[in-house]
C-alpha cells in the first residue's frame, strides 16, 4: 500500500513540475523577446553616440589641416590656441600632435631648431610602440615622422617628442597609404605611453604649396594626427537613459566585424551581476566612417531578474519545496529501513571476515577484557595454550598462560599487565617465552595493543602471539641449506682452478723440459758418432751413451703424452649470461672486499648477455681478475679504492670489463702480462692469467689489459654472443 501511494505521489510530482515548467517557459519567452526589442534599440543608440564621435574626429582634424593650410608656414601657435579650445568640447580626443616631416637634407636644421627648443641635446627615436616599448635611438633613414609637437602638452608626454612615427611596424603601412592618397586615416588601436588605456591615431597629411622659379609643386610638411582614446569614446553619455550592462567594442571592418576585438569597454559591475546569465545579446553594427573602418560590437549578458519571473518562481517553488519536503520525509524514511538493512548486513560481513582472518593467520589471537578474563583466542591461540576454546574463554589469562622474559636478570613487569597501565603498545621483549599452564614453554614473539572504546576508554587489550619454534627450524635448515650450496660451488671453483692450474704447470714444464732433453739427445748421439773412429774406446761408454739416448727419447714421448692430455681435456659448454657470471662472483667476493675497504660500482647491461661457456671457468676468471683488482688497490688510500664490472653488448660480442683505480701497469709488463710462470708478485707462481686467457680462448673469446689515464688498469673479456639462444635467457 505504502508503495502504491509512494508511486502516485511521483506521479502527481512530476506533472506538477512540468506544467511549471511549461508557464515559465511562456513567461520567459514573451520577457526574453520585450528584452530583445529593448536591446536593439539600445544599440542603435549607442550606435548613433560613437558615430557621431567619430564625425567629430574627423571634423576637428579637417578644420585643424584648413587652419594651418592656409598659413604661409607652419603655425605652432595657432595649433595650440586651437587645440585649448577644441579638446575641452571632445572628451574622446585625449591629444593633438604634429609629425613633422623630416628628410635626410633638412635633418640636420630640424635637430638645430629642436635643440634650441628643448635646450638640450635633441634625438630622433625609436619607440617599438607594440614590442620592446623602449626609446631607443633611430638609424638616419631617407624620410621620418617626427612628433615635434603635442597639445596639451604635459609634462608626462614630453619623452614622446622626438618619436619617429614613420619607423614604427604598427604605424607605417597607415601612414604610407595616407601619404599616397592624401586622405584620413585611422592605426590600429595601441597602448598609450604613459599606461593611461588604449588609443588610435586618426591623421592626415598637410601638403602646402610651394612655388619656384622652375614649377608649382606640393611639398609635405608633415602629418596631423589626433590620438582618440578609445574608452572615451565608447563612454555612453548619461543623459541618453541607455542601460548601464551593455558591452561595448570596436571590431575591425575589413574582416566583416567577425575578427578578435580592437578594444572592449565592459560594462562597469553592477549589484544584478550576481544573477546567473541566461543567455547573451549580440549585434554589429558597422560604422560608416571611410577613414575609422570600425564595427561597433554591442552586447548584454540577460539575467534571471531580467525576465521579471520572480514572482512566478517564488509561487512554484513553494508548491515544489512543499511537494518536496513530503516526499524528502517518505523518502528519507525508505533510505533509513534500506540503511538499515545494508548496515545489519555489512556488521555481518565484517564480523565474519574477522573471523575468517583471525582463524586464517598464524598468529596467536587473544582478546582480554578490562578484567582481564578472556573474550575471545583464535585456533592458532588455542593450539600454542595447548587448550580447547570452552576451557580458555571467560577465564584469567595467567591461569592460561604467562609471558615471561628468558633468563631476565632482575624483575620485569609483565608486559599484558604494562599495557593495561599505560594504554600504550608494548613489543615483546627478544626471545620471550609463553609458559601454559599445562607447563609447555614456547618461545613468542608479537605485542600488546590497547583496546579503546569510542570515547578513548580503555576496555580490554589485544594480544598478537607468534611461535618462533618452527620459524627458527626454518630458518636454520635454510641458513643450513645455503651454506651447503656455497661450500659446494666453491669447491667446484676451486676443483677447475686446480685443474687449470696443474695443466698450466705440466704444459708449461713440458714445453720448457723438452729442449734440454732434445739437447741431450742430439749431444749423446754425437758423442756415440765421435766414438765411432776411435778403437780403443771402451764399448762400456758407447752402450752407456746409447741407453742415455733411449731413455732421453722416452722422457720426450712421456712428456708428448702428458701434453696431449693437457691440450685434449673435454670442454663442457652451457648458455650462461655474464651478467648473472658477475653476479655470483660478487657474493663470493663480497667479504674481501669489505675487509679490505673497496667499493664496488656494478654498471650491469639492462639486456641479458648470453654466451656458450661454463659457469665455474668464468666465474675463476672474473674471481682472478677481481683478486688482481684487489692486490691492486692495497696500497691507494682509503677514499680511492674503487672497482669498477661494466658489461655491456657491442655488435655480436659480449664484453666484460674490471677497472681499478690503482696505478695501472707499466708498458713494459703489458706485453709479457699473460705469459706462463710471469709475476709480479713476490710468492706467485705467474699462472694466473694465463690460465685466464686460455679459459677466455677456448671459448672464442679474448682477453687484453690496458692502462685508462688516471684511471688505472682495466681487463677486458670479449666473448661472442650466442644471439639465437637469447629468447631461452629472458
Amino acid at each position: 500500500m505504502s508503495k502504491f501511494k509512494g508511486r502516485e505521489w511521483l506521479l502527481f510530482s512530476a506533472i506538477w513540475l512540468i506544467c511549471s515548467l511549461l508557464a515559465a517557459a511562456q513567461w520567459g519567452v514573451g520577457e526574453y523577446r520585450r528584452l530583445q526589442d529593448g536591446f536593439e534599440q539600445a544599440a542603435h543608440q549607442a550606435y548613433a553616440g560613437v558615430a557621431r564621435r567619430l564625425d567629430q574626429n574627423e571634423s576637428v582634424l579637417s578644420a585643424i589641416n584648413a587652419l594651418l593650410i592656409s598659413r604661409a608656414t607652419f603655425d605652432a601657435p595657432a595649433l595650440s590656441e586651437f587645440a585649448r579650445e577644441m579638446l575641452p568640447r571632445y572628451q574622446q580626443v585625449y591629444a593633438i600632435e604634429f609629425l613633422r616631416n623630416v628628410t635626410a637634407a633638412n635633418r640636420p636644421a630640424f635637430l638645430r631648431e629642436m635643440e634650441s627648443r628643448f635646450g638640450e641635446t635633441f634625438y630622433i627615436r625609436d619607440f617599438d610602440v607594440t614590442g620592446r616599448r623602449a626609446w631607443q635611438p633611430a638609424p638616419p633613414r631617407e624620410q621620418s615622422l617626427v612628433v615635434s609637437q603635442i597639445e596639451p602638452d604635459l609634462p608626462a608626454a614630453s619623452a614622446v617628442f622626438g618619436y619617429d612615427v614613420l619607423g614604427d611596424p604598427h604605424f607605417a603601412p597607415e601612414l604610407r597609404r595616407a601619404l599616397a592618397n592624401g586622405q584620413k586615416v585611422s592605426s590600429r588601436p595601441f597602448e598609450l605611453y604613459d599606461g593611461g588605456g588604449r588609443a588610435y591615431l586618426l591623421m592626415q597629411p598637410l601638403f602646402r604649396d610651394v612655388s619656384d622659379q622652375q614649377a608649382h609643386r606640393r611639398e609635405l610638411a608633415g602629418v596631423m594626427a589626433l590620438v582618440v582614446f578609445c574608452d572615451r569614446l565608447l563612454q555612453l553619455p548619461l543623459e541618453q537613459g541607455l542601460p548601464g550592462s551593455l558591452d561595448l567594442s570596436l571590431l575591425p571592418k575589413e574582416v566583416g566585424g567577425s575578427g578578435e576585438p580592437l578594444y572592449e569597454r565592459p560594462h562597469r559591475f553592477a549589484e544584478h551581476d550576481w544573477w546567473p546569465v541566461v543567455t547573451r545579446l549580440e549585434a554589429r553594427l558597422p560604422l560608416s566612417s571611410e577613414a575609422q573602418p570600425f564595427v561597433l560590437g554591442v552586447a548584454q549578458d540577460v539575467r534571471l531578474n531580467d525576465l521579471a519571473l520572480l514572482p512566478l518562481l517564488l509561487r512554484e517553488l513553494f508548491i515544489t519545496l512543499l511537494l518536496a519536503a513530503i516526499g524528502l520525509i517518505y523518502s528519507q524514511r525508505m533510505a533509513l529501513r534500506r540503511q538499515r538493512s545494508l548496515a545489519d548486513e555489512e556488521l555481518f560481513l565484517q564480523s565474519e571476515r574477522a573471523s575468517v582472518t583471525l582463524n586464517a593467520i598464524h598468529d596467536g589471537v587473544v582478546i582480554l577484557r578490562q578484567d582481564r578474563s578472556i573474550e575471545m583466542a583464535n585456533p592458532m591461540a588455542l593450539q600454542l595454550v595447548d587448550m580447547p576454546a570452552e576451557e580458555v574463554l571467560g577465564q584469567p589469562c595467567h591461569e592460561v598462560f604467562r609471558l615471561l622474559g628468558e633468563l631476565a636478570a632482575e624483575f620485569a613487569e609483565d608486559p599484558i599487565g604494562e599495557c593495561f597501565r599505560t594504554g600504550r603498545p608494548v613489543e615483546l621483549a627478544e626471545r620471550m617465552q609463553l609458559t601454559t599452564a599445562r607447563g609447555k614453554v614456547h618461545f613468542v614473539e608479537g605485542g600488546i595493543a590497547p583496546l579503546l572504546s569510542r570515547d578513548g576508554v580503555l576496555i580490554g587489550v589485544v594480544c598478537a602471539l607468534r611461535d618462533m619454534g618452527p620459524l627458527r627450524q626454518r630458518t636454520a635448515e635454510a641458513l643450513e641449506a645455503s651454506e651447503t650450496r656455497v661450500k659446494e660451488h666453491l669447491e667446484k671453483l676451486s676443483h677447475v682452478a686446480r685443474l687449470h692450474t696443474m695443466g698450466e704447470m705440466a704444459s708449461g714444464i713440458a714445453h720448457e723440459l723438452n729442449q734440454p732433453l732434445t739437447a741431450i739427445s742430439n749431444y749423446c748421439q754425437a758423442a756415440i758418432q765421435l766414438l765411432d773412429g776411435v778403437d780403443d774406446a771402451p764399448p762400456q761408454v758407447n752402450s752407456a751413451l746409447k741407453l742415455a739416448v733411449a731413455q732421453a727419447g722416452r722422457a720426450g714421448e712421456i712428456i708428448k703424452r702428458l701434453r696431449a692430455l693437457v691440450s685434449k681435456r673435454a670442454i663442457e659448454t652451457r648458455l650462461i649470461d655474464i651478467n648473472q657470471v658477475v653476479g655470483n662472483c660478487m657474493f663470493l667476493a663480497e667479504y674481501d672486499l669489505r675487509e679490505r675497504g673497496i667499493e664496488v660500482v656494478q654498471l650491469l647491461s639492462g639486456y641479458s648477455i648470453p654466451v656458450m661457456a661454463d659457469s665455474i671457468q668464468l666465474e675463476q676468471v672474473v674471481l682472478n681478475l677481481l683478486s688482481n683488482a684487489m692486490d691492486a688497490l692495497k696500497d691507494e688510500p682509503a677514499l680511492k679504492r674503487h672497482v669498477i664490472v661494466h658489461t655491456r653488448r657491442e655488435g655480436r660480442k659480449g664484453i666484460l670489463e674490471v677497472r681499478d683505480t690503482g696505478r695501472g701497469i707499466t708498458p713494459d709488463l703489458l706485453e709479457v702480462l699473460f705469459h706462463p710462470f710471469f709475476s709480479t708478485k713476490p710468492h706467485g707462481m705467474g699462472l694466473g692469467l694465463s690460465i685466464c686467457q686460455t679459459i677466455v680462448e677456448q671459448y672464442g673469446g679474448l682477453i687484453s689489459a690496458e692502462n685508462i689515464p688516471a684511471s688505472g688498469a682495466c681487463f677486458r673479456i670479449e666473448l661472442p654472443l650466442a644471439l639465437q639462444a637469447e629468447r631461452q635467457l629472458s
